[in-house]
């Protein structure tokens, strides 16, 4: 998943046994990508994996997660052959203004 960005709340429990008992939650706003099924990729066919953001009309293409449940980094290098592309997702506020409302169409996972 890529990153959007990261919040906090501030949630305040009231109830009879430990009136106003305040917690703090951290969470990630995310998007997520799916794997790139059309190619042979992968060690036995010695190419780099692919994958691509999961298409903006699907429910599931943006989520919230916990930070802890984030067990490592990625290094994903856009596929520069394949372009840019807008029809995953139309303007909107999970890109960088840079970006100019386009994704790369594919990322190559590096390992």
């Amino acid at each position: 998943a890529r990153i959007i960005a990261v919040f906090h709340a501030e949630i305040t429990h009231n109830n009879r046994m430990n009136p106003t008992r305040q917690h703090r939650f951290e969470f990630l706003w995310i998007r997520w990508y799916g794997r790139d099924l059309r190619s042979n990729t992968g060690w036995t066919h010695l190419r780099l994996n692919k994958i691509g953001f999961v298409d903006g009309e699907d429910t599931l293409a943006f989520g919230f997660i916990d930070p802890n449940d984030v067990i490592r980094g990625a290094h994903v290098i856009p596929a520069f052959h394949y372009g840019r592309t807008n029809e995953m997702l139309g303007p909107s506020i999970a890109r960088l203004p840079s970006e100019k409302n386009e994704d790369w169409r594919l990322f190559y996972v590096n390992m």
